[in-house]
C-alpha cells in the first residue's frame, strides 16, 4: 500500500444556545481537550487513477444543515493550501434528505452514520500525471478554516516515470541518442518527473525492422524503473515517442499489458505520438509522404525500398493506455528539402478517445530542426509538470448525434463507421471557447479528398454543434472536425489546429 498520513479533522465550532433555545446537533472542534473529532480521515490512495479511496471515521451525527464533503487536489507538498489544484468535490447526503438518496459506502451503509467508513470517489478524467504536484490529498470540508488544519487531510504520493523514444535511421555516433531526445529528457527531469528514460537505439535504426525488436527491451526497463520506488507507491507512466519510436512504445506498451506492476496498474498511462510513422507502405491508404525538386524520384524509390523491407506493424494505443495524444504534420516538400514523412493518421485506438494536434499550419516538418519534436519540446514540454494547460485548453471533442455504429470495415479501422437516418445529420462536440470548428467531408473511399461541409463558432462554454450546408447525397463519408482559436496568432510558431476524425458515415 502507499504511504498515507493519519489525520483528524474537525467542524467548526458553534456557541452554546441562549436560554430557552432548543438544542441541536452539532460538530465540535477537536482542539477542545479530549473531546472526540468530528471526522477522523484515516488514509487515501488508488488502485487505478480513475478514482481515490478513502477511509475515516464519523464521530458526530452529520445533518443536511451541516453536510459532510470532501475536496480531491493535488499538491506539492500532501499538504491543504492555497497553491494545490481542485480535482473534484463530493458531498455526503444524508439519510432523510428531501428528493435525495442517501450517499453509501463501500459496504452499502450510510457514508454519514457514525462508524468507520471505506468510500470510493470516482474522479471524472482520471488522476493526469502531475510531476509538480506529486501528492492526491484529500480534505474534509474544504471550505472552513478548519481544512487548513494538518489533521483535516489524507495523502499519497504518485511517482513518475518518462520514456521519450527517437525514431529510425539516427546517426550511429550518437552513442546517447539524437539531441533533441536527450533535451527532453532533461527538461523533463527539471519538470519534476521522478524518473526518464530516454531511449536509445541509434545504433540499430538504420537496419529495416529493428523497431519492433527494441520493445520488449524498453518494457523490461520501464518494468525496473518502477520497482525501484518505495514498497506500494503509484506509479504514474508519460510515454512520449517520435515517427518510428512510437512503434517502439506501442509493443513496449502491449508488452506491459501482461506483467504490470501493481504501482503501475494503480497509476495514469498517458501516450504521446509525435508524427508516428511506422515504416510500412501499406499501414494507412492514402498518401504516407511528400516529394519534391529533381532527386523526388530516386527519393521515393529509396525511401518505399526500406519501408518495403521493414514491414513495422502500425503504432496504436493499447487498451491500458488512459489517454492518447497525437501530434502530426502533413507539410509539402521543398525543392531544398527533397522529401518529408508524414504522420500517420488516424490511429487506431482499444481503449481511449484519440486527440489529435495538427502542426501543419505552423510549416512544421517531420524531422530536422522544424520537426515534430523540435516543436513539442519548445512548446509543450516547459509546461508538462503542470500538466501542459495549453493542450488541454485547445482540446476537441466531438460526435456524429443520433448515429448507430455498424462494425467496422477492418478489424484495423482507426475509426467507426456510423449510420444516420437524415440526409442533414448533426455534430457536435466541445472545443476552446471562441474557436472556429469547421467541418469537412470526403468521399469514404478517398482519404485525400476533404472539403469544408460547415462552419461554427463554439460558444463561452466550448459547446458547438454543426450540420452540413447542403444536404448529403446518399453514399458513404469521411468525416473530420477542426478547430482554429484565434488567440494563438499571436505566438509566432504556434498554429496549433485540434482535428477529430469523427468516422466514416453513411447516409441513406
Amino acid at each position: 500500500m502507499s504511504s498515507f498520513s493519519i489525520v483528524r479533522a474537525r467542524r467548526a465550532y458553534r456557541p452554546e444556545p441562549t436560554p430557552g433555545e432548543p438544542l441541536e446537533p452539532r460538530r465540535v472542534p477537536a482542539a477542545l481537550g479530549s473531546i472526540t473529532p468530528a471526522v477522523q480521515m484515516i488514509s487515501a490512495t488508488t488502485t487505478d487513477s480513475k478514482s481515490v479511496t478513502i477511509e475515516y471515521r464519523v464521530n458526530q451525527p452529520v445533518t443536511t444543515a451541516a453536510p459532510l464533503q470532501f475536496g480531491v487536489y493535488r499538491s506539492s507538498d500532501g499538504k491543504f493550501g492555497p497553491s494545490d489544484s481542485t480535482v473534484s468535490t463530493v458531498t455526503m447526503t444524508p439519510p432523510g434528505t428531501s428528493g435525495q438518496s442517501a450517499t453509501l459506502d463501500q459496504s452499502g451503509a450510510p457514508a454519514t452514520a457514525i462508524g468507520t467508513h471505506t468510500l470510493t470517489i470516482a474522479i471524472p478524467g482520471g488522476l493526469p500525471p502531475y510531476p509538480m504536484k506529486p501528492y492526491v490529498t484529500v480534505v474534509v470540508d474544504p471550505s472552513t478554516p478548519q481544512a487548513a488544519e494538518p489533521s483535516a487531510t489524507a495523502s499519497f504520493r504518485v511517482y513518475t516515470i518518462g520514456v521519450v523514444t527517437h525514431g529510425g535511421i539516427q546517426d550511429p555516433s550518437w552513442k546517447h541518442g539524437p539531441p533533441w531526445e536527450l533535451e527532453i529528457a532533461y527538461m523533463m527531469r527539471h519538470e519534476g518527473f521522478d524518473s526518464v528514460i530516454a531511449y536509445n537505439w541509434a545504433i540499430q535504426s538504420s537496419t529495416p525492422g529493428m523497431a519492433i525488436q527494441q520493445s520488449p527491451r524498453l518494457a523490461r526497463i520501464i518494468l525496473a524503473t518502477a520497482n525501484r520506488f518505495p514498497a506500494g507507491s503509484v506509479v504514474d507512466l508519460t510515454m512520449i515517442g517520435h515517427s518510428e519510436g512510437t512503434v517502439v512504445n506501442t509493443y513496449a506498451l502491449r508488452t506491459l499489458q501482461k506483467e504490470l506492476t501493481p504501482g503501475l496498474k494503480a497509476g495514469f498511462i498517458q501516450d504521446t505520438l509525435l508524427d508516428p510513422h511506422a515504416a510500412n507502405n501499406n499501414v494507412i491508404s492514402g498518401k504516407q509522404m511528400d516529394f519534391a525538386g529533381p532527386l523526388a524520384g530516386l527519393a521515393k524509390v529509396v525511401v518505399t525500398s526500406y519501408q518495403g523491407q521493414a514491414q513495422d506493424p502500425p503504432a496504436y494505443f493499447p487498451s491500458i493506455v488512459d489517454q492518447a495524444n497525437v501530434f502530426f504534420e502533413h507539410t509539402q516538400a521543398t525543392a531544398g528539402g527533397i522529401y518529408n514523412l508524414w504522420g500517420q493518421v488516424p490511429v487506431k485506438s482499444d481503449g481511449p478517445t484519440v486527440h489529435y494536434y495538427n502542426l501543419t499550419a505552423s510549416h512544421v516538418t517531420h524531422s530536422g530542426n522544424t520537426g515534430v519534436p523540435e516543436w513539442y519540446r519548445n512548446f509543450i514540454v516547459p509546461t508538462l509538470g503542470n500538466q501542459a494547460p495549453l493542450i488541454q485548453e485547445l482540446q476537441l471533442n466531438g460526435q456524429v448525434d443520433n448515429a448507430r455504429l455498424v462494425p467496422p470495415l477492418s478489424r484495423h479501422a482507426a475509426v467507426p463507421t456510423q449510420v444516420v437516418s437524415t440526409r442533414e445529420p448533426m455534430f457536435s462536440g466541445t472545443a476552446a471557447p471562441g474557436s472556429e470548428v469547421r467541418l469537412l467531408l470526403g468521399p469514404g473511399n478517398d482519404p485525400s479528398k476533404l472539403a469544408i461541409a460547415g462552419v461554427t463558432t463554439a460558444d463561452a462554454s466550448g459547446q458547438w454543434t454543426v450540420a452540413p450546408r447542403r444536404a448529403l447525397a446518399p453514399g458513404q463519408y469521411r468525416t473530420v472536425v477542426t478547430a482554429f482559436s484565434r488567440a494563438l496568432r499571436t505566438r509566432p510558431g504556434l498554429t496549433i489546429v485540434p482535428t477529430q476524425p469523427l468516422g466514416r458515415v453513411i447516409v441513406p
